[in-house]
């Protein structure tokens, strides 16, 4: 009876023990650069509907960096030395290699098209322009260390003049630069959180600069769990439809749009040489045609 009763005590506590490991609530930490807390970000939301579409007991932190370089966020968070396990970045085949990505593009291709934060005194210039050639001539562009979108515009032959977050906005004020690049879907939010200390600044209606280029979840290499568990919410979320449903009705992502809609814009295509075999490999459902 003894036996029986200590067998029967343990199966309990082992079965306990596999439903609560089951149950466990897995937190999600993301990092996300500069300064606000993101909790209006297209990514952010992008990424709680993940977690609700995984099929796991998955909750979300959000982690924010302030002014760090690009390039400190991503070398710290390699080395295991950050206290997030997501973060998002533009794509390039450096990272493909440093990092396990989720190979779906986040706002479908959005932030590859670059419109421009300019200072007031910039539109009439840029609205006479017509030609790439009269474009590269003018511009001078400001752009952060460590985005591949720098690598990409100097290889197009533009003027490219890098600096941190807080210091491409200075830069851009004072003159010693003429354009900040921002995606589509980024530059009038981000231009609204400097209203007040740059109000010489604004975000340009006549000029858009196009190239094939996604935003990805990184994980850190040999994390399989949680790739594979974003992956699958996703997934989910797309097979679902909840992840279009997000994507055309975010403030954001409507306010990019309608930038489109509702302007003339003169748009130049530019190459991205950078793109990896496994980027170009990304099917062409997951990235939005604009009209």
């Amino acid at each position: 009876m003894i036996r029986l009763f200590v067998s029967l005590v343990c199966g309990f506590l082992v079965a306990a023990a596999v439903f609560q490991q089951a149950n466990a609530q897995r937190i999600v930490r993301l990092g996300i650069e500069h300064y606000d807390d993101g909790s209006e970000r297209y990514e952010v939301s992008l990424l709680k509907l993940a977690l609700e579409h995984s099929g796991e007991n998955a909750v979300l932190e959000v982690i924010s960096l302030g002014d760090t370089t690009q390039d400190r966020v991503l070398l710290e968070f390699e080395q295991g030395r950050s206290d997030y396990n997501v973060f998002y970045s533009g794509g390039s085949p450096d990272r493909e290699q440093r990092f396990e990505q989720i190979d779906i593009p986040l706002s479908r291709g959005l932030l590859g098209h670059r419109i421009f934060v300019t200072r007031k005194d910039q539109l009439d210039r840029l609205k006479h322009i017509k030609t790439l050639e009269e474009f590269r001539d003018f511009a001078v562009i400001g752009s952060g260390f460590g985005w591949p979108d720098t690598d990409i515009f100097r290889a197009a032959g533009f003027k490219v003049v890098t600096a941190e977050w807080l210091n491409i906005w200075k830069m851009l004020s004072l003159g010693r630069t003429n354009l900040f690049n921002l995606g589509l879907h980024e530059a009038h939010s981000e231009k609204e959180n400097f209203s007040d200390i740059y109000p010489n600044l604004t975000v340009d209606n006549n000029v858009m600069v196009k190239y094939r280029f996604g935003f990805f979840f990184y994980v850190r290499k040999g994390n399989h769990a949680l790739a594979d568990l974003i992956q699958r919410g996703l997934d989910n979320a797309y097979a679902s439809g909840a992840f279009m449903r997000l994507f055309e009705n975010h403030p954001r992502i409507q306010r990019a749009l309608r930038h489109v809609e509702d302007t003339d814009l003169t748009v130049f295509e530019i190459p991205n040489p950078f793109l990896s075999e496994r980027h170009k490999a990304i099917p062409d459902r997951y990235w939005h045609e604009l009209n």
